[in-house]
């Protein structure tokens, strides 16, 4: 069987198993782990975009006051994990 036939059997399979999911809402996001960053008030949660990382590396952009608890990991929300990134793109990596 090849790749044009599976994608015709999943399209009729598809297309006659659900009837009317265009028209449901999906029930509003309600996030669980707040980002740790102080004044950030997003939610962290792997759902919504939100990444770990070690403390010492947060600190090295936000200062140990940026950060909201000292633990070995912090989470963080996807628009402090961008402004991150953007703060570190020309240092080199770790392990070069």
């Amino acid at each position: 069987m090849g790749f044009k036939s599976r994608a015709k059997k999943r399209r009729q399979v598809s297309a006659g198993g659900k009837g009317g999911s265009a028209n449901e809402e999906k029930p509003e996001f309600v996030g669980e782990v707040p980002c740790d960053i102080k004044g950030c008030d997003n939610w962290a949660d792997k759902k919504a975009g939100g990444r770990k990382m070690a403390y010492d590396r947060a600190v090295e952009v936000w200062g140990s006051s940026g950060v909201s608890r000292k633990v070995r990991k912090i989470s963080l929300c996807k628009p402090c994990y961008r402004a991150w990134k953007k703060e570190n793109k020309g240092q080199p990596k770790e392990w070069e």
